[in-house]
């Protein structure tokens, strides 16, 4: 059977070596012992209970036990083996790390995703022998330049993309050929208004007549007018 044992969080390791030390030490019946890096807290140990139990006697950074023992399927995902994919090229330089040509260099020449196996020409051999490896058995020693990224080339302007930093030399042009014809055309509404002459102002219609100058009135004329 399954159980549960709680432990100090963060001391789970250090409870598996201790409980790993007793039982060898003393012998008790314990089938395995584990803890999955996913959880906090908490081993399994795998044994009767009445063994799990004496095991546990005096463990430090032990917080007791679950009696109720689990089922495998429950923690099965944390047992299974998850093979990492390693990464490989046609024309990589790798090392082979394990069997018969363990220590042996060569260039990757085909790859095969499928069953996870490379096939490479060893570097050392007088004549060139294609070997056939699983990646397992394979470390990547220098990655060939057409599976090296490649540089990030600078992206041309279009020309009709323009930053707000630009310069519209065309608009500036226009700017200044439209200043000066303003310019020019007041210059030509000044000489025309010095050029044009004084109005003149109109006569009146109606002439003022001429004073005749007064008769003088004879001596006998002012006599009689004072007898009236």
């Amino acid at each position: 059977m399954i159980y549960t044992i709680r432990t100090t969080s963060g001391r789970e390791d250090i409870v598996v070596d201790l409980l790993v030390s007793k039982v060898q030490g003393d012998n008790i019946d314990i089938k395995s012992i584990f803890h999955p890096a996913e959880i906090k807290g908490y081993i399994f140990i795998e044994g009767t209970i009445g063994n799990v139990h004496r095991a546990m006697q005096g463990l430090m950074h032990s917080r007791g036990m679950i009696n109720k023992p689990i089922n495998i399927e429950e923690i099965r995902h944390f047992l299974e083996y998850k093979k990492t994919r390693l990464r490989v090229d046609k024309g990589d330089i790798m090392e082979i790390i394990g069997g018969p040509f363990k220590g042996e260099k060569g260039r990757i020449i085909r790859v095969n995703k499928i069953k996870d196996e490379v096939t490479a020409e060893l570097l050392e051999a007088t004549i060139p022998i294609p070997v056939t490896i699983a990646t397992e058995f394979v470390k990547i020693i220098k990655k060939s330049k057409t599976s090296e990224p490649e540089e990030e080339k600078p992206t041309e302007k279009k020309e009709d993309e323009k930053s707000v930093f630009d310069v519209d030399e065309t608009h500036e042009d226009s700017k200044e050929v439209a200043a000066e014809k303003k310019e020019e055309s007041k210059e030509t509404t000044d000489k025309a208004k010095e050029e044009k002459p004084e109005k003149e102002q109109p006569k009146d219609s109606k002439e003022k007549p001429v004073e005749k100058p007064k008769k003088r009135k004879s001596f006998l004329e002012e006599l009689e007018e004072e007898q009236r």
